[in-house]
């Protein structure tokens, strides 16, 4: 039978060695500083939304807003640019000096060229909707970087949570095996390869909790949040293929009008435009000559237009060209985001089917083992491997019930859903 003395010096010097696992709530309390409290009152789109007001993109959407209201501010001018006043005075003082002299003054008003007002406003029009379409994918963009560090945050924490369930079941292992060397029927050695196997988990969940600390890290970075969410489940979406609303689809679409509209206001433009000229003029002859006061009109009128709008218009071709590359090149693209997400789940649900019987059949074999090496039907070796395999059967269980959630939110991200 074991002294008390010697039990109590052999868990001491184990607490000294740091080999000895606190229990998980134990841990978790003294980590609490780091961590993040889940809260079942947070939705995922109140995090979206925090999210959004601090994300840097923001300025930029903000930014944007205000360029297509001037587009459209401008298109419903009456007239193009600035009214133009001239005037002059002329005089003979410094040579005949006979009294002549002339004053003028002329208001020139600039003109639209036919249909540059009509495609102003059509521009204005196609930049606010690329506008809303931008504020709109920006929104769904955030929710996918979102989406992965929410479960991200999820599966390390998982991770670490089961690292320490698991180690405190090997920190009870080592207690039995210590007493069965106390009492003879196990060796030193034995006890000295569940030390070992002890320290070799204890390790492995302080990997873990790094891991974890810095997914909040991470957290807190993209967040600004000091609490996450409870509840990260989202229902399947019951879209299979990309619609043309989708927000990625439609942002690359507007930006193709939006580019066909700057090109219409180049082609319709000018850099010379007509104008019409109000005149006021005032002379004299000599000084015994009577005062003459006239006004009139004029109206300036370019010869055809400028050679400078060829390359001007050559550059707007390039990016219409080039926004309708983007729509063919983004609609490829989400084809085949959705297609790895819908194949991800599909491999997912099929994975975690599986490993719903392995589980089962491990769990049973777990008492099992436990009771043969509690009766000495199995070496402690063997007790150690097959411990060592019901932890990866359970890691990689708790693992694809993650990774099921987060396929879901991954096919919804891919049909265009935001959170």
């Amino acid at each position: 039978m074991l002294r008390i003395s010697q039990i109590s010096a052999l868990t001491l010097s184990l607490a000294f060695a740091g080999l000895v696992s606190p229990a998980p709530t134990m841990a978790a309390d003294e980590h609490e500083d780091l961590s993040l409290h889940p809260d079942t009152n947070l939705s995922l789109s109140r995090v979206l939304e925090v999210t959004l007001e601090r994300h840097p993109g923001s300025g930029v959407i903000r930014a944007g807003r205000k360029t297509a209201q001037a587009e459209t501010d401008y298109g419903r001018y009456w007239l193009p640019e600035a009214p133009e006043l001239a005037g002059f005075h002329l005089s003979d003082k410094a040579f005949d000096d006979i009294g002549a002299y002339e004053n003028e003054v002329a208001l020139s008003l600039p003109l639209w060229l036919p249909g540059e007002k009509r495609a102003q406003a059509a521009l204005g029009q196609a930049a606010s909707d690329a506008h809303e379409s931008n504020r709109n994918e920006f929104r769904w963009r955030v929710s996918a970087a979102l989406r992965r560090q929410l479960w991200d945050l999820a599966t390390a924490r998982r991770r670490w949570e089961l690292a320490l369930e698991q180690e405190q079941r090997m920190s009870d292992v080592l207690e039995q095996v210590t007493l069965f060397t106390e009492a003879g029927d196990l060796s030193r050695a034995d006890q000295l390869a569940t030390l070992q196997e002890l320290a070799i988990w204890k390790a492995e969940t302080m990997t873990l909790e790094a891991q974890y600390q810095d997914a909040v890290r991470e957290y807190r970075s993209l967040t600004g949040l000091q609490r996450s969410p409870a509840d990260l489940s989202e229902p399947l979406s019951g879209e299979q293929e990309i619609r043309e609303d989708h927000p990625a689809l439609q942002l690359a679409m507007k930006r193709l009008q939006e580019a066909s509209a700057m090109a219409e206001v180049i082609r319709q433009g000018s850099l010379s435009r007509p104008s019409v000229q109000v005149f006021w003029r005032g002379f004299r002859g000599e000084r015994t000559g009577p005062d003459v006061d006239a006004l009139g009109l004029g109206l300036a009128v370019p010869l055809g237009k400028s050679p400078r709008q060829g390359p001007q218009i050559a550059r707007a071709e390039e990016v219409f060209a080039r926004a309708q590359a983007e729509v063919i090149e983004t609609r490829r693209r989400l084809d085949l985001q959705l297609h790895e997400a819908s194949h991800q789940l599909k491999t997912t649900r099929l994975q975690l089917a599986n490993s719903d019987v392995m589980i089962d059949a491990a769990n049973e074999r777990h008492r099992m083992d436990k009771l043969a090496f509690e009766l000495g039907e199995i070496p402690l070796r063997e007790w150690l491997r097959r411990l060592a395999q019901q932890k990866q059967i359970e890691r990689a269980h708790e693992l694809l019930l993650l990774q099921q959630g987060a396929a879901i939110a991954s096919y919804n991200q891919a049909v265009g859903e935001t959170l």
